[in-house]
């Protein structure tokens, strides 16, 4: 029965690779996500409609602690994979910025993973690392997304703490394996995985403190569940423009978490928006920037793995 669901799995993934390689899969699969991404624009603009757009105006951000934490979020991910690849590779942040912040950029604007693909086929291009290489850090990238499951926990201090109970048990699996499977010592193993889960805490501390100051009149409560919301959307895989599903998700919620409807929009779409010119910013700069440098691939080629029982 195994070997007959294997089978049937792999014929089925090989028949979805031919698909999507093929031009009649790119065009539907292209089509599929620009009309979601049509539907969701479309919704947007109702609601914002039924709220009042003049209202929208008057209650963007002025503080200007607003757009220091958006920056602080924005460079969180990229400087804490700097520091996570740059330990497990011997690699330099020169080599490796550059790349982190296209993949952050796929991820948020393109399509939610596309970033790990882009990744991936740049490791393996500009480096002379192995597979398990790639494979361990993949892993350790995934286990932040283990935050899903805190939706079906009924309050902040479950959710906190299943999220770090479950990480923690990633990190135990991937010791106990790490022989087998990465090659790479216990010790480096779980910086990696400390690292990841600093940098979660960091950044959801940030984007509270951010909506805190904005409109400080709502409780830290409904902060926490809107935070929630925030974390199980942005864990959904192959969602294009995932900020704006946010957005209407959020609004839907603002009555009951008793939020108001014209400050919250305002905040999110200001927010949602800076992204994107940031990332549209950083995506051309770095491109930019790998175009004129050379001397960054050579230093790439001479990466290794620390030996296992460094």
């Amino acid at each position: 029965m195994q070997t007959w669901l294997s089978d049937r799995l792999d014929t089925a993934r090989t028949r979805w690779a031919q698909f999507q390689d093929s031009r009649s899969g790119q065009r539907l699969l292209t089509g599929v996500r620009w009309l979601f991404m049509a539907g969701v624009v479309s919704y947007l603009a109702y609601q914002f409609t039924d709220i009042g757009w003049g209202r929208v105006w008057r209650a963007l951000p002025t503080t200007p602690w607003f757009y220091v934490l958006l920056l602080l979020m924005y460079v969180n991910l990229p400087i804490a994979e700097v520091a996570i690849y740059g330990k497990a590779w011997n690699a330099t942040a020169r080599g490796l910025l550059p790349a982190l912040l296209r993949k952050r950029v796929l991820n948020n604007d393109v399509l939610g993973y596309s970033g790990e693909a882009y990744f991936s086929l740049w490791a393996q291009r500009n480096t002379n690392l192995g597979y398990r290489a790639f494979l361990l850090l993949a892993v350790f990238f995934l286990s932040g997304q283990v935050k899903l499951l805190a939706r079906y926990f009924p309050d902040e201090t479950s959710t906190v703490a299943a999220g770090i109970a479950v990480l923690i048990c990633v990190i135990a699996v991937g010791v106990t394996f790490r022989r087998a499977i990465f090659s790479l010592s216990s010790s480096l193993l779980l910086w990696i995985g400390g690292a990841h889960l600093m940098r979660f805490l960091i950044n959801t501390g940030l984007q509270v403190t951010q909506w805190a100051v904005v409109i400080p009149e709502v409780s830290v409560g409904s902060w926490v569940t809107l935070l929630a919301l925030h974390i199980v959307v942005n864990r959904i895989p192959f969602v294009p423009t995932r900020n704006l599903v946010f957005m209407g998700a959020g609004l839907e919620l603002a009555g009951a978490l008793q939020i108001p409807e014209a400050a919250l929009g305002s905040m999110l779409l200001a927010q949602t928006l800076l992204d994107r010119v940031l990332n549209f910013l950083t995506y051309v700069g770095t491109s930019a920037l790998d175009a004129a440098t050379v001397d960054d691939c050579e230093e790439l080629d001479a990466l290794s793995l620390p030996d296992e029982g460094a």
